[in-house]
């Protein structure tokens, strides 16, 4: 008897001990975003109920093997938080393609896809699965793929656009591709960006140093993702200016190669020296940087109606032509700031 008593009071304090558990209802484990572009924000809301009898701290963590909760793409806000019993949180999942992801996106080392691990303080893990379909841009690509390719991106399917970003040329339809050899001198879509600018006066003041129009932006990426037609958009010269800056920062290898960064750093300081890296960069980089810094005198040299200080730019140039490679943690690249500006 004293067994059976036993018996229905450890019952008794299971069922409490579960009853105390955290527990919750998500109103979904899927989270599905559509089809979006670059620089587009697409964003989702997940809504977390706490369905038990006692408060909730909710967390979403890493992964085993992965430094984030999630990838570079996707953001959660809240990532963490506390509910009370009978009260919900109402979690947004915004996704966006910006110049440090697209690269990865095309060419295909990347794909949107993801896994949230949605973890209660003292509970169970809950898993929520994030996909979407990402349309890829010109944004992103490599130079050595864009001064080859003639038709605008929007034209080659996602698997054209791998096939593109790996060299493999003969996979992509003859007529798609620059005739002759080797290609074009420059990427089509940084002579348009630079041409537009021109058109529109490079005197005008703050020139590169003034934020643009985002929508205004977004017409620009579909005017070069699309066919680049004869009418081009309605902008301002500031938003062109944050475009080319945004082109050049997203390219999946900057003007100088990741390879010759450390060279530059220990060379930064003597000018020969720099010039000569220059002479040795590969063909396609070679020819996109003498251009931009043509195009970079050009601009100089309507300092005074633009106002613009030469070593202001060469700084915010310098980003641009030299990036650490993905993942590095030595951030060294402005030491180089001097030598660039020896160059403008």
């Amino acid at each position: 008897k004293r067994q059976k008593i036993r018996e229905e009071i450890m019952k008794k304090l299971d069922m409490l001990e579960n009853d105390f558990l955290p527990q919750v209802m998500v109103d979904t484990t899927e989270i599905i975003f559509g089809t979006f572009k670059f620089l587009e924000s697409c964003s989702r809301t997940l809504a977390i109920a706490n369905t038990g009898q006692v408060p909730v701290q909710f967390e979403f963590i890493h992964k085993p093997g992965e430094e984030a909760y999630c990838k570079p793409w996707l953001q959660a806000e809240p990532s963490s938080g506390f509910i009370m019993p009978g009260e919900k949180c109402e979690v947004c999942l915004r996704a966006m393609v910006d110049k440090l992801t697209a690269h990865q996106l095309n060419a295909g080392k990347d794909k949107l896809y993801d896994i949230l691990v949605l973890h209660l303080l003292g509970g169970k893990d809950l898993f929520i699965t994030v996909s979407g379909n990402y349309e890829k841009s010109s944004f992103g690509c490599s130079i050595n793929s864009l001064v080859r390719l003639k038709v605008p991106i929007s034209e080659l399917t996602p698997g054209e656009v791998l096939s593109l970003e790996n060299g493999e040329l003969n996979k992509i339809p003859e007529n798609y591709l620059v005739d002759g050899s080797p290609s074009y001198n420059i990427p089509k879509e940084v002579w348009f960006l630079c041409d537009m600018m021109q058109s529109l006066d490079l005197g005008q003041e703050n020139l590169f140093l003034q934020p643009g129009d985002r929508q205004e932006i977004l017409l620009i990426r579909d005017w070069l993702d699309t066919g680049l037609p004869k009418q081009r958009p309605e902008v301002s010269i500031h938003s062109v200016a944050e475009a080319l800056l945004t082109f050049l920062e997203s390219l999946r290898e900057p003007v100088i190669p990741y390879s010759m960064l450390s060279r530059c750093l220990e060379c930064s300081g003597n000018y020969l020296q720099c010039k000569q890296i220059v002479s040795q960069l590969p063909q396609n980089h070679k020819h996109l940087f003498d251009y931009l810094i043509a195009f970079l005198r050009e601009v100089f040299s309507r300092s005074y109606s633009n106002g613009i200080d030469p070593k202001i730019l060469a700084t915010l140039f310098c980003s641009l032509f030299l990036r650490d490679s993905p993942g590095s943690t030595d951030r060294k690249s402005t030491r180089l700031n001097s030598s660039h500006a020896r160059y403008l």
